[in-house]
């Protein structure tokens, strides 16, 4: 059995990735761009001003494959070329000197190469750049920075090297070492995408203090954390770093050798998608600027909850009223039973929310149940039991109105089944040998009856929690369904990405459960068993 359920989990590996490929299309093509809604922060001196959260999740990148990958190299090319003309000369020096330290292997090689007014504005940024770099002194008192230069990176071109950088960044993370600190802002942005490398797999407080505070002097954004900053607030911190990271990467990062050929695959919008589900990585909210995956563990077991206790209501109700109706065929109990499951299936959820919030919950009729929320205000001092009784009071309505379509469904399905089994030779054979119509229903008849039901488990939960976006909404219920709601409007393509992962895992779940309840119904689905029961 366990076998078997493993390979039936293995085999829903292909089913979700077509999940995440067909809800990326429609997310990214079909949603359209969340920058109007991202909540931001004020953007730093060396920040570009005209970048927006569409690079955080890649949108700016082409969909599947990046043959033109547009880093730091093509861009200071594409920032030189701009020198040329006068019209946007300016903007390109601008752009030059706030990548910093970064472009000085790239832009310092080219001068010689550059002539007239190019020069010249190419010599103005690399000035803005010496400050931070620290030569500005030595580059005043030079009579020729074009020579300058040329000295400057014959003498320290060595020391823009990928591993001398990510070595010193390691040197810094292990001790409060003043030299490497020294040696690192020399550097200035071209140490970042390593310093952002060591920061993120950080967990040492000292450390992380270190490297913030160097990332924060770096690129002029405040965002440094102390020593004795508590776990979380250090967690919080990471995030809005990684984010940061995520939107800047192709700033500050030369793709070269192997590293550019993988890029045409790790430097695409699909890929930037599937890393963040395969990493659980949602990023920052952009209604609030909270970590998705912190207000998912927040808001998941609530619509669980709801969901989970909307689903045995539904099967506990459906087994016996389809089954009932099955035996008493053509009866009264069976035509009420129809026409009332009918009505049911046909009403909508959120229509039959209102009527009960208006007369059972309180608005002006009946007040039998609560109708908002899931606890009673000032209730956190009650003893467990009384809290307990009260998020029981609480869950009646939404509960009933999570469920009740799919217990209307599920009875017809039930009834479909026992019908097929109620003629067959196998229960007339039971009935001969003496046992009663209800005891031969119960023992042979019910197993075989429940398969067209038990089937459909792998599609009731994830339909459960997206019914629960409405319910939840009605209800003033915290979960899932509330936020994804809000994010909707929003266009919070990160609550959504998290969803869809949820929702896509749940589906795997419930499809592996299914198999697991089908084969203890019915063993012969399971290899090697079918031989066992036949014998």
């Amino acid at each position: 059995m366990i076998l078997f359920l493993i390979k039936r989990l293995l085999s829903m590996v292909p089913t979700l990735f077509g999940i995440t490929l067909a809800t990326f299309v429609v997310l990214n093509l079909l949603v359209g761009s969340p920058e109007s809604s991202s909540v931001g922060e004020a953007l730093s001196p060396r920040e570009d001003p005209g970048r927006d959260v569409r690079r955080s999740y890649g949108l700016d990148l082409p969909l599947f494959v990046n043959l033109d990958i547009d880093d730091l190299r093509a861009r200071v090319d594409r920032a030189v070329t701009r020198l040329a003309d006068a019209r946007t000369r300016d903007a390109a020096v601008r752009d030059l000197a706030r990548r910093g330290g970064a472009v000085v292997p790239f832009l310092v090689p080219s001068l010689p190469s550059l002539k007239g007014e190019t020069k010249v504005a190419a010599l103005d940024a690399l000035k803005r750049i010496s400050v931070h770099i620290g030569v500005d002194k030595a580059l005043a008192a030079s009579p020729d920075p074009s020579a300058f230069w040329k000295r400057y990176f014959e003498t320290y071109g060595s020391d823009f090297m990928p591993a001398r950088a990510a070595r010193l960044v390691r040197r810094l993370a292990r001790y409060d070492d003043r030299l490497a600190l020294s040696e690192l802002r020399t550097l200035d942005t071209f140490c970042l995408p390593y310093v952002m490398e060591t920061l993120g797999a950080q967990e040492d407080g000292p450390a992380l203090a270190r490297l913030t505070r160097l990332a924060s002097d770096l690129t002029g954004r405040e965002d440094a954390v102390e020593p004795g900053t508590p776990l979380k607030e250090r967690a919080l911190v990471k995030a809005r770093w990684r984010e940061w990271w995520r939107e800047r990467d192709s700033d500050y990062t030369a793709y070269e050798g192997a590293g550019r050929v993988a890029g045409a695959v790790t430097q695409t919008r699909y890929f930037e998608w599937l890393s963040r589900i395969v990493t659980f990585d949602f990023g920052l909210s952009m209604r609030d600027g909270r970590p998705v995956l912190e207000k998912l563990g927040e808001r998941l077991p609530v619509t669980l909850l709801l969901s989970v206790l909307a689903l045995l209501f539904a099967y506990g109700l459906a087994i016996p009223l389809g089954t009932l109706s099955a035996v008493y065929r053509g009866r009264a109990f069976d035509r009420v039973t129809a026409v009332a499951l009918f009505c049911l299936y046909s009403l909508p959820s959120f229509w039959v929310a209102m009527l009960l919030v208006r007369y059972l919950g309180g608005a002006g009729h009946l007040d039998l149940f609560p109708a908002q929320g899931l606890a009673t205000p000032g209730s956190q001092g009650w003893p467990p039991w009384e809290r307990l009784a009260d998020l029981a009071h609480h869950l009646v309505l939404p509960v009933f109105c999570l469920s009740f379509v799919s217990m209307a469904m599920l009875a017809r399905y039930q009834r479909v089944g026992m019908l097929e089994v109620i003629d067959r030779d196998y229960m007339r054979t039971a009935r001969a040998k003496g046992l009663s119509r209800s005891a031969a229903i119960l023992r042979h008849g019910l197993r075989n009856g429940v398969v067209p039901v038990v089937t459909m488990l792998g599609v009731q939960l994830p339909y459960l929690v997206s019914g629960s976006v409405v319910v939840e909404q009605i209800f003033g219920i915290p979960g899932m369904g509330q936020e994804t709601f809000e994010a909707i409007r929003a266009r919070d393509h990160a609550w959504l990405m998290a969803v869809v992962t949820v929702t896509a895992i749940m589906t795997m779940v419930g499809v592996v459960l299914a198999d697991a309840v089908y084969a203890l119904v019915d063993p012969r689905v399971v290899p090697g068993r079918r031989r066992e029961v036949e014998r």
